[in-house]
C-alpha cells in the first residue's frame, strides 16, 4: 500500500546523503512535475492539483509564497515541463481528471 507524500529531500553525491527538507505546501502531492530556472528555484506544476509551487534551493532553502503565481486551469498528472528561451514554463501532456 502507497502513502501519498508531502516530503522534499535533497541527496548530495559528494557525501552519498540524504538530507530532509522543508515539506510541500498545500499537503501530499502527486503526479506532479519538477522544473529549474537558471536561478535558484524549482517549480512544481500540475499533478493532483492546479497548483504551482516555488521552491528556493538558495541558502534558505525554503517554499516560496509568490502572490503573482497563478494556478493551472485544470488538474493535470504525468505532464512534463520545460523552461523555455528563460521566459515560459511549458507543460506538456499528462492526463486530467476524465482521461478514461
Amino acid at each position: 500500500e502507497y502513502r501519498l507524500l508531502s516530503a522534499t529531500e535533497r541527496y548530495c553525491i559528494d557525501t552519498n546523503t540524504w538530507e530532509g527538507l522543508p515539506d510541500m505546501p498545500g499537503g501530499p502531492r502527486y503526479g506532479h512535475c519538477a522544473v529549474t530556472t537558471t536561478g535558484s528555484e524549482i517549480y512544481i506544476v500540475g499533478g493532483n492539483n492546479c497548483a504551482m509551487d516555488v521552491f528556493d534551493t538558495g541558502p534558505s532553502l525554503t517554499w516560496l509564497n509568490p502572490t503573482y503565481l497563478r494556478h493551472m486551469p485544470e488538474e493535470r498528472e504525468g505532464a512534463a515541463a520545460v523552461v523555455l528561451k528563460n521566459k515560459y514554463l511549458v507543460v506538456i501532456g499528462g492526463a486530467d481528471q476524465d482521461w478514461n
